[in-house]
């Protein structure tokens, strides 16, 4: 038996396929270090079954797989054929040529091929037994291999030296003996315990036996269970979809209500705001027509003090003059006194002269009576200029009261006129007055109307929104229970459809008949109609 050939595919450093061949005679593989040189020796100790990866200088079997480089991608699949010659019978197998390959994908798949045909790798480790080629024998030398060889320890040679000699075939087999006879050791115990355990598998196998009719029964109703499930499923799914359909159908009319909700909300606020926006304007004409009132009663106020002042001027003008008159009567009186006294003193005057020229006649004859005369005369010139004086006075008193009557008339006629003027500007301020307290009494209207009519709109805005806060929550409502009946109908759905599929892979039925029903196929037409419940059908009542 010779080695003649290594292919080696996706090992290491081997990305292409590779083929060494040996010639006869040595073959020698050269190179600097690191260019592959111990890859060779790594596939060959790997596709005669080498288990470990530190052996293989990896910490992972799936290193062998080649890892890619930079122009390079990663390979799935590392592959190593050994091609022997065994032209000599060396192997026990009939073939002049003997291929022994090794695969390992990065999935974790290892096969291993003898001639292309699959094999394990006690059998690869049989087939090569005996001829000292193995994963651990010296037919693979490396560096510490020849470390032990040299070694001074004998436990280190010893096995390379057995192998050399080819008694490394015979242990294995006493290993092996000695397990075979461990197992018939064991097996032999184990014949000793059987008896025992049959006693005790016999009385289970009765006790199974009724497990097997009570599971057998629960089998029957749990399929009948089934079936009625399903049939209730279907009839609340019915029940669930109805149940959608009108709560869409309400869903869409208040989805159609709430637009025109929407719109008679606006338009009350709308009237709402002009009836606040008129209301606002009645209070400021209000307003200003109380300040009219309140400037017009101020005025008519003021003239009625000018009024009164002028009825005081007025009395006090009446009373001077009645005073004026009656101290006019008075002096009249006073006058015609001092006229009556003047022609009384004209006339004493005239008699004085009269008596004077008498006097002055006797004069003469009463000169003794001279002196007395003459005093008389001075008390007489004195009491006319007195009386002369008087007059003057008098007189100058009633041109003094002619003017202060002239003065007083004249005030009474401006009085008068200033009357008039007040009683005009009273009668055109009570004329302003009762207007302004018409034309409050009607902004009070028109205020209570808009006051009425913002009530009533407040009104309808309140209720328009209670309506609106109603829809809302109605729609909310409806919101969640569609939410909820979506969640019911989702959750039946996939109940449905489990049931669905269960039915579909007709779960319940004896495996015997799941495998009928599988094979249906390979018989001919109509030989396989199907489960009985297919065709089955009835109502609730009966179900």
């Amino acid at each position: 038996m010779n080695l003649t050939r290594l292919e080696l595919s996706g090992f290491k450093s081997f990305a292409d396929k590779t083929e060494l061949t040996f010639e006869d005679g040595m073959t020698a593989i050269v190179g600097p270090n690191g260019c592959g040189k111990s890859n060779v020796s790594d596939a060959v100790r790997w596709v005669l079954g080498e288990q470990r990866a530190r052996v293989l200088r990896g910490n992972r079997m799936e290193e062998v797989i080649f890892q890619g480089s930079v122009k390079r991608k990663p390979l799935n699949v590392a592959e190593v054929s050994l091609y022997f010659d065994n032209s000599d019978g060396a192997l026990p197998i009939a073939y002049q040529e003997v291929v022994v390959t090794r695969r390992l994908s990065r999935s974790g798949q290892s096969d291993y091929l003898v001639n292309q045909a699959p094999a394990r790798l006690k059998d690869v480790q049989d087939l090569l037994r005996g001829t000292g080629l193995g994963s651990d024998a010296g037919v693979v030398i490396e560096a510490r291999m020849i470390d032990r060889l040299l070694s001074d320890r004998t436990e280190e040679r010893r096995s390379l030296f057995e192998e050399a000699a080819g008694i490394g075939l015979y242990r294995d087999r006493k290993t092996v003996t000695e397990r075979r006879l461990d197992r018939l050791e064991k097996t032999l115990d184990d014949l000793q315990r059987l008896d025992d355990v049959i006693s005790e598998v016999h009385t289970q196998v009765r006790s199974l036996a009724r497990q097997r009719g009570k599971a057998e029964r629960h089998q029957t109703f749990t399929t009948e269970r089934f079936s009625i499930v399903m049939e209730l499923a279907r009839r609340q799914l019915a029940t669930f979809e109805d149940a959608e359909h009108n709560h869409a159908k309400r869903s869409q009319k208040l989805e159609e209500d709430l637009p025109r909700g929407r719109e008679i909300l606006a338009t009350t606020e709308r009237e709402r705001e002009t009836f606040v926006q008129e209301r606002a304007t009645a209070e400021a004409q209000r307003a200003e027509v109380q300040r009219l009132l309140a400037e017009r009663r101020v005025e008519v106020e003021k003239l009625e003090g000018d009024v009164r002042l002028a009825d005081e001027r007025l009395q006090n003008s009446e009373t001077r003059k009645q005073r004026a008159r009656e101290e006019t009567e008075r002096s009249e009186a006073t006058s015609k006194q001092a006229r009556m006294e003047l022609e009384a003193a004209a006339e004493e005057l005239g008699a004085a002269r009269t008596a004077r020229a008498s006097v002055q006649t006797e004069l003469d004859l009463r000169a003794a009576s001279e002196g007395e005369a003459r005093q008389k005369l001075n008390a007489q010139r004195d009491d006319v200029r007195q009386l002369e004086t008087t007059l003057q006075q008098l007189a100058e008193s009633s041109r003094a009261k002619s003017g202060e009557h002239s003065v007083v008339e004249r005030e009474l006629t401006d009085l008068g006129e200033k009357r008039a003027e007040a009683e005009q500007r009273v009668s055109n301020a009570q004329a302003a007055d009762a207007s302004s307290n018409t034309r409050v009494r009607e902004c009070q209207a028109t205020l209570e109307v808009c006051v009425e009519q913002d009530r009533k709109a407040q009104g309808a805005v309140e209720h328009s929104r209670h309506a609106l806060s109603a829809a809302k929550e109605q729609e909310a409502a409806l919101l969640s229970q569609r939410r909820t009946t979506e969640e019911s109908l989702a959750q039946l759905q996939a109940r449905s459809e489990a049931l669905r599929t269960l039915e579909s892979e007709r779960a319940g039925l004896a495996p015997a008949a799941q495998q009928l029903l599988g094979a249906k196929e390979r018989f001919e037409s109509g030989a396989v109609v199907g489960p009985l419940s297919d065709f089955v059908r009835t109502d609730s009542g009966s179900a």
